[in-house]
């Protein structure tokens, strides 16, 4: 068995590290444009007018159509951000931590760092899985004959969004902070 001295596992640990760090930084920056195009507005619920109702009702097809394109692009949204974040948690948070406790460099901020993480993508998936169900809700209002209904539960499922997006910027701040301690341990070692 060959012996590694202690600098040569450091060296070790800070090459990986500064691989970690540009991997996770392009991760977070082609999040964050992803995301850019998935943003929404509030919506307020409130009665409609006979107008508006008559709106909905002759625009229902076409409303329906690009709900069902909304769901498919959202579908892949939840996957790619789902395994995308999976990697960063499984393959960079986890593992770096496991090799910094074996190597007595383990920081109580990276571990807590890691926890947070975690915790927020199961909240994602939570968030996700309640927008989707509300989606699916809303595409099976019949817009047509039930204008009012479909509103309200328009509302509902652009709430249901808000909360995936704000979920999202909570993952994208986690990665940050991760990326800060990371640079500055990298300086420490």
């Amino acid at each position: 068995m060959r012996k590694v001295s202690p600098s040569q596992v450091n060296d070790s640990i800070v090459s990986r590290m500064g691989i970690f760090v540009k991997v996770l930084m392009a991760v977070v920056v082609v999040l964050a444009g992803v995301m850019l195009v998935v943003g929404m507005a509030g919506a307020r619920a409130e009665e409609l007018t006979d107008e508006q109702e008559g709106r909905i009702s002759m625009g229902c097809g076409g409303i329906k159509v690009q709900l069902r394109t909304l769901q498919k692009a959202d579908s892949r949204m939840r996957v790619y951000l789902g395994s995308k974040y999976e990697i960063v948690l499984s393959n960079f948070m986890t593992n770096l931590n496991l090799r910094l406790i074996k190597n007595n460099l383990a920081t109580e901020n990276l571990t807590g760092l890691q926890t947070t993480f975690s915790n927020e993508r199961e909240r994602f998936k939570a968030d996700f899985t309640g927008y989707s169900q509300a989606l699916d809700e809303l595409i099976n209002v019949d817009c047509q004959s039930e204008p009012q209904e479909f509103y309200d539960q328009l509302v509902v499922a652009r709430k249901k969004r808000a909360e995936v997006q704000a979920s999202y910027y909570r993952m994208n701040e986690v990665m940050g902070w991760h990326v800060e301690s990371v640079e500055k341990l990298r300086g420490e070692l």
